[in-house]
């Protein structure tokens, strides 16, 4: 990056978000809500996805896994996250190519913990610390890196499992029922 480019600032791009989310937790499901089932890899993750401007909402249930089976990877986007439910443990690490660098850093983070990656080369993991963690994940355009992929067609989730995720989130976004 060119040091006169300015880099998005995603933190911001997650707050106004999170000011639609209300609205958005209350359109129609199956014609906006978007739904993946990421098990190539531990933790495994429920996601459910709406396009919304020039960016991508993601509701995240990340299932519990230990330290060593948590992927360590990169993003191919930049993106903010913030905890809405349970915790987990991340760790960092910044490297050029596909080799994992070493981890520079480990946290704890809880609900209302946020956090933006808007580095190419930086890399985590994330592994839950209770049974399931909830988190919104928001990001921009794809800047070319490469990030783990899966070899199989990821599934879907149900009608009920994307209800239940919703719910999570109005909840946590105190939309009236």
């Amino acid at each position: 990056m060119k040091t006169t480019e300015k880099k998005l600032n995603m933190l911001e791009v997650l707050h106004q978000i999170e000011s639609e989310l209300p609205r958005l937790l209350e359109i129609d499901m199956n014609k906006y809500w978007h739904s993946l089932l990421v098990n190539y890899h531990p933790p495994m993750v429920e996601r459910l996805w709406y396009d919304w401007n020039d960016f991508r909402i993601c509701l995240h249930v990340i299932h519990a896994c230990t330290t060593e089976e948590a992927l360590f990877h990169t993003h191919p986007w930049p993106s903010a996250m913030r905890i809405v439910h349970g915790s987990y443990e991340m760790g960092i690490g910044y490297g050029v190519g596909e080799t994992e660098p070493p981890i520079a850093a480990k946290v704890v983070l809880g609900p209302g913990c946020e956090y933006e990656m808007v580095e190419p080369d930086g890399w985590h993991y994330v592994r839950p610390l209770t049974k399931t963690t909830s988190t919104l994940m928001v990001t921009g355009k794809p800047w070319g890196r490469s990030s783990p992929k899966s070899d199989k067609p990821l599934g879907s989730l149900t009608d009920e499992r994307k209800e239940e995720i919703l719910n999570i989130f109005r909840q946590y976004y105190q939309v009236k029922e």
